[in-house]
């Protein structure tokens, strides 16, 4: 039976979602201690159900016990063996889907703070462990079939397992920098709130109740930038989102975003972009492109 033009079409859209987006492979259980070789698209950070037993990670052997979650950001996965005895699922996740599937609201934040380090996240309650396992199978059955695949479905079950993960994972309380974490999350989450009134960084740090100088410090020591970097990073985050998943026109998305007009606007996108709205909102309406893949990759700091 030949297969119909849709169908061919629906392939060839899934194998190149799968290298843009998202990938899986599943480690069959290990008949002795090997170490894992990745078969993930160069620049994908790395989500790792450990289904049982034990992987040791880096060169010094961390020892992390199954079941758990664990996640790598790009670019800093360790060497991972697997001892005799353990299963693991591993989901190769690009800086789009990573966005996606955090949004662009207020307890954001928390997820992006969380998916910018390393974490591991263990699956002691056996409701807890059910729950994980089963979005893990249902993030790769509905990528690897082609008729149901969906990049919202994915990245929809995507955010759930960080929602989990950022309810099970306990940073080191004893951890010197704890305070400079805590003042950055307030930021990040202050400025969710308020980047559409273009507020002042002297406003933010007001409201915190510390000074200018103690926020940039700890905005360059937390992240190698500026607050009012980090805000332009917002805003620009949420300008490349509403040119690319909506039509509306370059003034109301100017008006929606604190600008005064369209002008004002396109300077500001072009500054942070090097490209102007009209030429980006073209490339995103080619969501098959190389040229949008580049666009995305590496835009993964906010929010």
């Amino acid at each position: 039976m030949k297969c119909s033009f849709l169908d061919k079409y629906c392939e060839k859209l899934a194998f190149r979602m799968n290298k843009s987006y998202a990938t899986a492979q599943d480690e069959s259980e290990a008949l002795h201690n090997r170490v894992l070789r990745f078969r993930l698209p160069d620049g994908f950070s790395t989500l790792l159900l450990l289904e049982q037993g034990r992987l040791l990670a880096g060169e010094s052997e961390q020892e992390i016990n199954g079941p758990a979650l664990c996640f790598w950001p790009a670019g800093q996965r360790p060497t991972l063996c697997l001892n005799a005895g353990a299963r693991a699922r591993i989901l190769g996740l690009s800086d789009a889907i990573i966005l996606d599937s955090i949004g662009a609201r207020a307890e954001s934040v928390h997820l992006r703070m969380l998916t910018e380090h390393p974490f591991f996240a263990p699956l002691q309650q056996p409701a807890v462990q059910e729950q994980v396992m089963a979005l893990v199978r249902w993030f790769v059955t509905e990528l690897n079939e082609a008729e149901v695949q969906s990049p919202m479905s994915l990245s929809a079950q995507l955010r759930l397992l960080f929602i989990g993960a950022l309810r099970l994972y306990q940073p080191d309380q004893n951890d010197s920098g704890l305070e400079q974490t805590n003042i950055l999350r307030q930021f990040r989450h202050l400025v969710e709130l308020h980047y559409r009134a273009h507020w002042p960084v002297g406003d933010y740090a007001s409201k915190l109740g510390i000074d200018y100088d103690r926020l940039h410090r700890t905005c360059k020591r937390e992240t190698g930038r500026s607050p009012g970097e980090l805000v332009h990073e917002r805003l620009t985050a949420e300008a490349k989102v509403r040119l690319e998943k909506s039509g509306t026109p370059l003034k109301q998305i100017a008006a929606d975003l604190g600008f005064p007009d369209a002008t004002r606007f396109s300077h500001f996108f072009k500054r942070r972009t090097d490209m102007a709205p009209g030429a980006y909102r073209a490339i995103v309406s080619r969501p098959d492109g190389e040229d949008l893949i580049e666009l995305r990759r590496g835009f993964s700091d906010w929010p």
